[in-house]
């Protein structure tokens, strides 16, 4: 297994386990508990776990690129509504599908922003993953069978999750050059705690069942996106990406077993492209990258 893997793709594949059953725990507490509400109890205990791990390291708690670090935690904040919302509002299966969907995205913005090379594979990759996405949603203009009765409001919602997480990975790449793992995720939890209340429509006593699931979420989520952290920061944006792909694999899982979620043939066709497609582009589809 070691040889299978870098470090850095280990350390995503934790960190993709882990937000894995966060997503689960994150469905559970949706019944009832505002999106917002989950989030505040997220950011809270996440800048709480990042306090810790940077006096343990010893290192400024703000980091040195603020600006920066200020705008990646404004935009992991639409990225996690977005996200939260949508694996609420749909299937388990099918929202994360097309929420980790986003390595073409990635590997389309690191190739515009980052000069990281797609090539040839990589656009295929890209094509099938878009199918992927397509077999997912089946929209009307291109299915002629009955389609996915998927909520329309709440497939805006993770495209438009797609593509603010695309964004705030990339800023993350980006940061984590120079600036510790813990400071990178301090700031999404800070704004995160400081904006959620403000778009709050009402606040629920959670059951004690529910704050389980809700400091679950908490938990689970924040230890995946140091692991995640720590990979980005050692390994191609669009080469890691690819290990992302196994959270549908651990959602269909999940979904079958605790939600009576059962997959149907479409969405595990479009499981199976996006994961083929993300497995291709980082196999090899950004490995090049334009020489400085």
């Amino acid at each position: 297994m070691r040889n299978l893997f870098t470090p850095g793709m280990r350390y995503m594949l934790l960190g993709t386990f882990l937000f894995s059953i966060g997503s689960l725990l994150i469905k559970l507490a949706g019944e009832r508990i505002p999106t917002m509400e989950i989030l505040f109890v997220r950011g809270v205990f996440g800048i709480g776990f990042c306090w810790c791990i940077v006096r343990r390291a010893g290192v400024s708690m703000f980091g040195t690129r603020r600006f920066l670090l200020v705008a990646r935690g404004a935009i992991g904040f639409i990225a996690l509504f977005a996200e939260f919302y949508a694996i609420i509002h749909l299937p388990l299966a099918d929202a994360i599908a097309i929420l980790f969907s986003h390595p073409a995205v990635v590997a389309l913005l690191a190739w515009g922003i980052l000069g990281e090379r797609i090539g040839k594979r990589g656009l295929v990759a890209i094509a099938v993953i878009l199918t992927g996405v397509a077999v997912v949603c089946r929209p009307e203009f291109l299915f002629s069978v009955e389609g996915a009765n998927l909520d329309p409001l709440a497939l805006s919602v993770a495209f438009g999750g797609v593509v603010t997480t695309s964004i705030a990975i990339l800023c993350v790449r980006t940061l984590a050059k120079t600036e510790h793992p813990a400071v990178v995720m301090l700031y999404p939890p800070l704004i995160i705690s400081l904006v959620s209340p403000l778009f709050a429509e009402g606040w629920v006593m959670p059951t004690t069942i529910e704050w389980v699931y809700i400091v679950g979420v908490a938990l689970f989520m924040n230890c995946g996106q140091y692991f995640m952290t720590r990979g980005y920061a050692i390994e191609s944006a669009a080469r890691i990406s690819a290990v992302t792909c196994l959270e549908i694999v651990f959602a269909a899982l999940w979904g079958a077993s605790f939600l009576g979620e059962i997959p149907d043939s479409w969405t595990v066709a479009g499981g199976v492209f996006i994961v083929a497609g993300t497995l291709i582009l980082g196999h090899g589809g950004g490995q090049e990258e334009t020489p400085s």
